[in-house]
Formats: structure tokens, C-alpha cells, sequence
């Protein structure tokens, strides 16, 4: 067991010990046990799931940030994470559609722009997906 720090800017969405906790980051799917190696990378938007010994996985939607595996805890931080069940799925169909337009018109845009709705275009389809929404 080790603690865990689940940070957004909104606060601390979980804080506890923890025995394992699975996350996507850009290099592909990790989990991180009890003494693992001393680890800072990139989360993408996907699932984090923290498992505790005896009870059911915590899972939240997390979108970008980054994880710090330290010799004593893990601290997760992210910009925004949501309980599965609380996906506003209305309101990203829309961030994805709006995402879609502007890239549909790359020409227009500056590379910041491309890369800004590059990143809302995955962060909507992931959600969308844990969200049980098929898209496209």
C-alpha cells in the first residue's frame, strides 16, 4: 500500500492508500505498485483506476496532466477528472463537433490553434467512449 494524491485545479478528488493504480500516459497504459521506480510523465485523457486490497476499483475519467511517482507516494494531476457516470456527454458531443469544424478548416488556423483542437477532439472522443457513446 502507498498514498495516493488525485489533484485537479478544483482540489484533491482523492486521497487515500491505495494497493494499485492503472493510468494511461503517453507512452501506453501503466500500473503503478507498491515501490515502484521513481516515474514523472504525461497523462492523456482515458480511465484511472485505483484499486484497493477487499474493494471494488475506484474509476475516474481523467483528461491531460501528469503522474509523479516519488519512493513514498504517487500524486496524480490533472485538469479535470469525473466519476464515469458523470460525464456530461451532451456537452462534450459538443466540444466534439466544435473540435471537428475548426480542424475541418486547418488552413485558417495557427499551429497553437491545430494543437489546441486536436487536444479538445481527443479529449471529447475519450470521454465519450468511457461514457459508453460510440463515436464515429
Amino acid at each position: 500500500m502507498y498514498p495516493l494524491e488525485v489533484v485537479t485545479p478544483e482540489g484533491i478528488i482523492y486521497k487515500g492508500e491505495v494497493s494499485q493504480t492503472v493510468i494511461n500516459t503517453a507512452d501506453g497504459e501503466i500500473g503503478v505498485l507498491e515501490n515502484h521506480m521513481l516515474l514523472l510523465t504525461n497523462v492523456v485523457p482515458g480511465k484511472l483506476r485505483i484499486e484497493k486490497e477487499g474493494e471494488e476499483p475506484k474509476e475516474f475519467a481523467v483528461t491531460y496532466g501528469i503522474i509523479d511517482v516519488r519512493g513514498d507516494k504517487v500524486i496524480v494531476l490533472v485538469e479535470e477528472a469525473f466519476e464515469i457516470g458523470e460525464i456530461n456527454v451532451e456537452r462534450e458531443k459538443e466540444l466534439l463537433k466544435e473540435a471537428e469544424e475548426k480542424l475541418a478548416e486547418r488552413e485558417k488556423l495557427s499551429l497553437e490553434e491545430i494543437e489546441r483542437f486536436e487536444r479538445l477532439k481527443e479529449r471529447a472522443e475519450v470521454l465519450l467512449e468511457l461514457a459508453g457513446v460510440k463515436v464515429h
